[in-house]
């Protein structure tokens, strides 16, 4: 189960204030280039699940990930997701069963006209951390989405569970929200490409 929240990217005063609240807890900071083509059916099989399939190329790794039933929460979203390490989006539907993705899901699309509806390219800095009694990771993502030849911006703040208390999780990202003034984004990387 992935949680998470996401709000619009702040000035650079917040975002040196952000990485200075995870720093006290000492954090694994990497930096990651990121790219991922989404697919659907010809049916919409996927939106239809109001989920989203999609292969990332995350600095020579190449992982394809489902995501089904977002639901909301108060600020955050929270969704089955499933991954496995595959070159293309057909080995990985073959493979996303074994970890739990629904089996029904995955031969349908295998069985259909699946094709990229959408495309993200960003840089990510992140940082792990451990903080009192959870983990999770903040994400700083700069890039741009496409889709049938139009573009558009992606600047957001994420910030994702990772294991312990989920209380803890969600007073902390109620306190960052509130102390930088952080502006909620409803919606995925995925929706907003698809409206463009």
């Amino acid at each position: 189960m992935e949680i998470e929240y996401k709000w619009d990217m702040p000035d650079e005063t917040a975002i040196a204030s952000l990485r200075g609240e995870v720093r006290g807890f000492e954090p694994d900071e990497r930096s990651i280039h990121m790219h991922a083509a989404y697919y659907d059916s010809a049916d919409g099989l996927i939106a239809r699940a109001r989920g989203g399939l999609r292969i990332r190329r995350e600095d020579g790794r190449s992982v394809c990930c489902l995501k089904l039933s977002a639901q909301s929460g108060e600020g955050f979203k929270a969704r089955r997701e499933y991954e496995v390490e595959a070159s293309d989006i057909r080995s990985g539907l073959r493979t996303l069963p074994a970890v739990g993705a629904p089996e029904d899901i995955c031969r349908n699309l295998l069985e259909s006209d699946i094709a990229v509806e959408c495309e993200t390219e960003f840089d990510r800095s992140a940082f792990a951390f451990l903080a009192n009694g959870f983990s999770a990771e903040l994400a700083i993502d700069r890039g741009a989405m496409r889709r049938a030849g139009k573009e558009g911006p992606i600047h957001e703040v994420e910030l994702e569970f990772k294991g312990g208390s989920l209380e803890a999780f969600h007073a902390f990202a109620r306190k960052i929200e509130r102390e930088h003034g952080l502006e909620r984004q409803p919606l995925s990387k995925l929706a907003r490409a698809l409206a463009l």
